[in-house]
């Protein structure tokens, strides 16, 4: 039985690393509807709080504000 699945392609991943203006989004993990993330001042931090939030939510956060997936982080 095939599975009629209208949702867009998922562009987030473990382990990305999203640049924007002021900073950085880290993503931690992902399940079916919410994605883990940390938003980090530099490129090296790690130790901040993780954050979650809707999956759709975040990549229209990242559409939004013109982020762009770092060169070299894993899932790119």
């Amino acid at each position: 039985m095939q599975k009629n699945d209208t949702r867009p392609a998922n562009n987030l991943a473990k382990g990305q690393l999203w640049k924007l203006r002021d900073g950085y989004i880290y993503i931690v993990g992902q399940g079916k509807r919410l994605v883990q993330y940390k938003m980090l001042k530099s490129e090296k931090q790690r130790a901040v709080m993780t954050r979650m939030a809707g999956i759709e939510a975040l990549e229209k956060f990242l559409r939004e504000h013109q982020a762009e997936p770092v060169a070299g982080s894993s899932a790119n």
